[in-house]
């Protein structure tokens, strides 16, 4: 099954089934790839005054003749064969009504668009400026430290090299400090039914433990390559080896045991911001974690998955119908509605709570998973969403800003499709919102 969101190119390696099992091909890839040719991206960082909370004082009658023009575009793009079995909904932000759906209410595999789900969750839960702190305690035995695992997926260099730089100060002279580390904030159960083991070296997803480097990738200079298979051992490793260690490895802190160091991670905000644009699935699985341990439910993929949708559902989103087995959107297994989709963009776009959601999303033809997308459309720099690409599943959310300044929010998602063409063709219907 090919698992990611491919911002450059398609890098999952596409697969066919045969009677023997699933056979890697690798020349359709390379046919894929030759596909994706584009110009130079857009250079643009954040939303334009465009983007600012819409008003919510519109002509809520659907009488607007610009509206049916719009609607009748929508019909007729919407009936490309490409898009296979397409369901969706558009809503007029400054109306707050829902101006075009097809099954807007029909559960189907949402792919990455669950991310949308898990960030809005995230910001009602902990809101924008909230962080994360990874402590390392002092051990049990003499001369050994613990790294307790907090929910930092990102440690990166820096962060390593401050947090040596004080344990080694917390230790007289300069013998080796063996460090260990703490991932029991988190379940055991480190992996969703829905994944394949697989995909830890192909780059989809790493056993999630609370601490990791680079949110487990082996090279972080590379956002698609191997992930690790032991993320928070390494973490371990790499900090010890600033430390002199010889051992590392698992343990448990001991109650009440003395800081040593710790750091913090970037704003939630930012976080958010680096999990949209390049889909990063552990991203995404960390953040499901710490919500399910917000409410008291097990720190797995069932935990997070339930709370996401438990904490959407309190705040008066309809959830009918929505299964999450994880918070990426990665399992196969994972079921939404666009019509929830669509209310939570139409939310942000509103100016509640969750208007940084805005901020995370991708911009056509710029920025993260849609750089190489919508160029010489009319959706280019206007388009913001989130992607979603499985097998057989092609989606696309977000927000456009029309030629005569009426914001939009959309989902759109396609299933029962091929990924090439279904993507060109939702790249088509959401820039028709663009020429409304």
């Amino acid at each position: 099954m090919a698992r990611r969101d491919g911002w450059w190119v398609i890098s999952a390696v596409l697969v066919v089934a045969t009677a023997g099992g699933v056979t890697t091909v690798a020349a359709l890839k390379a046919e894929a790839d030759r596909a994706l040719t584009h110009s130079a991206p857009l250079t643009v960082a954040r939303p334009t005054e465009a983007f600012t909370p819409v008003p919510t004082d519109g002509d809520s009658t659907g009488a607007d003749p610009a509206t049916a023009e719009v609607v009748a575009r929508l019909d007729a793009f919407a009936a490309d064969p490409r898009l296979g079995h397409l369901v969706g909904s558009v809503t007029d932000a400054t109306t707050g009504e829902v101006i075009w759906s097809r099954e807007p209410d029909q559960p189907v595999r949402p792919a990455s668009t669950v991310k949308l789900l898990t960030a809005a969750a995230a910001l009602l839960t902990f809101g924008p400026e909230h962080t994360v702190t990874t402590s390392v305690v002092e051990g049990a035995e003499p001369g050994t430290a613990v790294l307790v695992g907090a929910g930092d997926v990102d440690l990166g260099t820096e962060k390593l090299d401050e947090l040596a730089g004080s344990v080694r100060a917390q230790f007289p002279g300069d013998g080796p400090v063996d460090v260990f580390v703490d991932t029991s904030r988190w379940s055991a159960d480190d992996f969703a039914p829905g994944w394949f083991r697989d995909d830890i070296a192909a780059g989809y997803i790493a056993p999630m433990e609370p601490v990791m480097m680079n949110r487990g990738l082996i090279d972080p200079a590379d956002l698609h390559g191997p992930r690790s298979a032991e993320p928070a051992v390494d973490v371990s490793r790499a900090l010890g080896e600033r430390l002199g260690a010889r051992r590392f490895g698992y343990t448990t802190a001991p109650h009440d045991a003395r800081v040593l160091a710790s750091v913090t991670s970037a704003p939630l905000a930012d976080r958010l911001e680096l999990m949209m644009r390049t889909s990063d699935n552990v991203a995404a699985e960390a953040l499901g974690r710490e919500l399910a341990l917000s409410r008291g439910l097990p720190a797995d993929s069932a935990g997070a998955g339930r709370a996401v949708l438990d904490i959407l559902r309190e705040q008066g989103f309809d959830v009918t119908g929505a299964r999450l087995d994880d918070t990426s959107g990665l399992s196969g297994e994972d079921e939404a509605t666009t019509g929830l989709l669509d209310a939570v963009l139409t939310a942000a776009a509103r100016g509640t709570e969750l208007r940084a959601l805005l901020d995370t999303l991708p911009v056509a033809a710029a920025t993260g998973t849609l750089a190489n997308r919508f160029d010489g459309s009319v959706g280019r720099g206007w388009v913001r969403a989130k992607t979603g690409t499985l097998t057989d599943t092609s989606a696309l959310a977000g927000t456009v800003t029309s030629v005569d300044r009426r914001v939009y929010t959309f989902a759109f998602i396609s299933n029962g499709s091929e990924i090439l063409p279904a993507r060109d063709a939702l790249d088509v219907l959401a820039s028709t919102l663009r020429a409304g």
